[in-house]
């Protein structure tokens, strides 16, 4: 199914370490969830591409190549932020958040997006899983020139930091979140982040350049999203 905007392959991209959907699939729920969420949220249906299966072509040893150039080729761009994405040996982070990074600051709306109410939101568009440590969040924001603002799923007590799951109550989470909110402020975000770029002048006409075409990646001083939390 083709993206809602003419010329890019999917609408959202799911990034995640393979690692941190072991056991009880934390990534594969949260990505059902965000779906039907979606669902409620869009009159239309939104394309989301998730590489649940290790052997589609996206593992941590997989050769890159356009086909996967072309997955990046999206409206938004969600990485779950866990204590081992942020890795300069990891394909996730290397070849999917630094490429789209990459990709979509040279398109034709830039990685930053004014939204309808002026404000501005980057099309990366962080879930966090974790606290992670200080050298991870300095990794994370010198790559997007900003202050990393996510929206977070982390069940937080004491010695604890893990997934926020689906039947944890916000007195027992020293975070206070609900999953349920959490994951429909998510998809508040991306309305307002796709709405925007619906509503580029250029948006319904506009012929991208080939994807081989040489760019250079701008670091910028805005703050990336508008939502933390």
């Amino acid at each position: 199914m083709p993206s809602i905007v003419p010329g890019y392959e999917y609408d959202i991209f799911i990034s995640y370490r393979h690692k941190d959907n072991k056991g009880e699939r934390w990534v594969s729920d949260f990505v059902e969830a965000l779906r039907t969420e979606l669902e409620s949220t869009f009159k239309e249906e939104v394309s989301v591409y998730f590489d649940e299966n290790p052997n589609d072509g996206l593992l941590e040893s997989y050769h890159v190549n356009k086909s996967l150039e072309g997955k990046l080729k999206c409206l938004i761009f969600i990485p779950v932020i866990s204590q081992t994405y942020c890795d300069l040996k990891s394909f996730a982070w290397l070849h999917e958040f630094c490429a789209f990074n990459k990709l979509a600051s040279n398109d034709r709306f830039g990685i930053d997006i004014k939204l309808l109410n002026g404000n501005v939101a980057s099309r990366i568009l962080p879930v966090k899983i974790n606290v992670i440590d200080a050298d991870d969040q300095h990794l994370i924001e010198k790559e997007i020139g900003g202050v990393l603002r996510s929206i977070d799923f982390i069940y937080k007590s004491a010695g604890v930091n893990r997934p926020l799951k689906r039947d944890d109550t916000r007195s027992e989470n020293n975070n206070h979140f609900s999953y349920r909110d959490q994951v429909n402020k998510l998809a508040n975000a991306i309305k307002e982040i796709i709405g925007a770029m619906r509503n580029t002048p250029s948006s319904a006409q506009f012929s991208e350049p080939p994807l081989s075409a040489p760019a250079t990646t701008k670091k910028r001083g805005k703050i990336p999203l508008i939502i933390a939390g």
